[in-house]
């Protein structure tokens, strides 16, 4: 009995005692609205994979509750093709981070958004190219 008081003794102390030196919970910090920088990149994904017709209209930045970020853009071609519908677009942010993209549903409310140019990206910068390198000749050899 004496025995058993004492084990479950010396188990309580060791938890609160490691309890006291371990680092407090992190505090949640909610996503912020992306930067425009990151809102480009994230158009031009979507333009590339839905193979829009540039040049590209966004919304504004809006939150979100039923996406895969806390915040969205609507995009739309300016002139889309003449035989098919005009398309919109959602594309996700969680701070800068792109979330994805998708066709847009009727809560969004996309059609019914003001439009403004898209940002256009900066191309990617050239990597540095190593001098060019002349071809050796191939000997002919007879054998």
């Amino acid at each position: 009995m004496i025995g058993l008081r004492y084990l479950v003794a010396m188990v309580l102390l060791i938890s609160v005692s490691s309890t006291a030196h371990s680092e407090p919970p992190p505090v949640y910090v909610p996503p912020s609205p992306p930067t425009e920088k990151a809102i480009s990149a994230g158009v031009a994904a979507i333009g590339k994979d839905a193979k829009l017709v540039g040049p590209l209209e966004i919304s504004a930045v809006r939150p979100n509750d039923r996406g895969p970020g806390r915040f969205f853009v609507c995009v739309r071609e300016v002139n889309p093709p003449p035989d098919t519908p005009r398309r919109y677009y959602s594309t996700f942010f969680d701070n800068d981070e792109y979330k994805g993209s998708r066709l847009s549903v009727m809560t969004e409310q996309c059609e019914l958004q003001t439009y403004s140019p898209a940002p256009v990206a900066a191309p990617a910068a050239p990597s540095p190219t190593a001098p060019e390198k002349t071809p050796k000749r191939k000997s002919h050899r007879s054998r």
